[in-house]
């Protein structure tokens, strides 16, 4: 079973948009799973330096909870969440600048590591998602690096999938 989540293409001010497809199959117990198994693919990005309103545009366009946050050069510099917006509710969302609110540094793991040890650092860490890190080694822009690449996203919302998907047997 393939779940399918809409999603748009942005160009232009640092931000991007990959389809997002998210298998919802694992291979067993949480032991056994790979977060690659359970992980949305793809990776929504945003610049540190973008406004926080053009995060909630992308936000709510793409209906997901968070973003994860890049430099100039593409590297990972923090996650947005929901909760980091509703902290600057009563500012002007065009004036404050995603760097001022991200948490930073993004928590990562790689994509074989098993889902009971993603679950227990997000328990860890109080967060509610990891950015996945690509075995594949790239360099960042302007030349920078080498670096593994965001291939994903494992959200709580991916467990709760799995879970589900396990209890149905």
């Amino acid at each position: 079973m393939i779940c399918k989540r809409r999603t748009r293409s942005f160009a232009g001010d640092g931000i991007w948009c990959l389809g997002i497809f998210r298998p919802c199959e694992g291979a067993g117990s949480m032991e056994e799973t790979k977060v690659k198994d359970v992980m949305t693919r793809g990776v929504l990005t945003i610049h540190e330096k973008a406004s926080v309103r053009k995060a909630v545009g992308i936000m709510a366009d793409c209906d997901i909870s968070g973003l994860v946050v890049t430099s100039s050069t593409d590297a990972v510099t923090g996650v947005l969440s929901e909760m980091d917006i509703i902290k600057v509710l009563d500012e002007e969302l065009d004036e404050v600048k995603i760097e001022e609110i991200m948490t930073s540094p993004a928590i990562s793991i790689t994509e074989q590591e098993t889902l009971r040890r993603a679950c227990q650092i997000m328990k860890e860490q109080n967060i509610h998602r990891l950015v996945i890190q690509s075995e594949d080694v790239g360099l960042l822009a302007g030349g920078e690096g080498p670096t593994s690449l965001p291939c994903g996203i494992l959200s709580i919302s991916d467990v709760i999938g799995y879970l589900h998907t396990q209890a149905k047997g």
